[in-house]
């Protein structure tokens, strides 16, 4: 069953607690990476619950409307999701032959540079979306 932490933000949300979105919910926390919708709609059908992409798309965005889930793009331009970090905002390694995506998060460097780009440029940051690119250590040995 999904955490509590995202259960509760549906119902504060006034959302219902289908099973669909419990599902969603379960599959993006028991997720190492972030998914495309085609991913979760595979997880689902795995799960035994009928859906279509329509379906997929409309439950994130109920998702992501209430800070439960979060969307990631990279340099494919597939979009992808994951569960909203409970520890804060983050990066990811992206792995470019086995295409492994791992978080890291070096967030007070970050608001550093926010800072000194509001001083030179008086731009106020709202969001950011930062991925590195390249080889992971499995990767590199072949």
């Amino acid at each position: 069953m999904p955490g509590n932490i995202y259960i509760n933000k549906l119902r504060a949300g006034g959302e219902r607690i289908t099973p669909i979105r419990a599902a969603l919910i379960d599959i993006l926390k028991k997720s190492p990476a972030p998914l495309t919708p085609q991913e979760l709609l595979t997880q689902l059908e795995k799960l035994g619950l009928s859906a279509n992409k329509t379906t997929i798309y409309r439950q994130l965005a109920a998702l992501r409307s209430l800070g439960i889930v979060e969307e990631v793009h990279f340099a494919d331009r597939a979009k992808r999701y994951e569960l909203a970090a409970e520890s804060g905002h983050h990066h990811h390694l992206v792995c470019l032959r086995c295409q492994k995506i791992e978080d890291i998060a070096f967030p007070a460097d970050l608001e550093r540079q926010e800072q000194a780009i509001w001083k030179s440029h008086k731009f106020k940051v709202l969001r950011h979306s930062l991925e590195f690119f390249g080889l992971c250590q499995r990767c590199q040995g072949k």
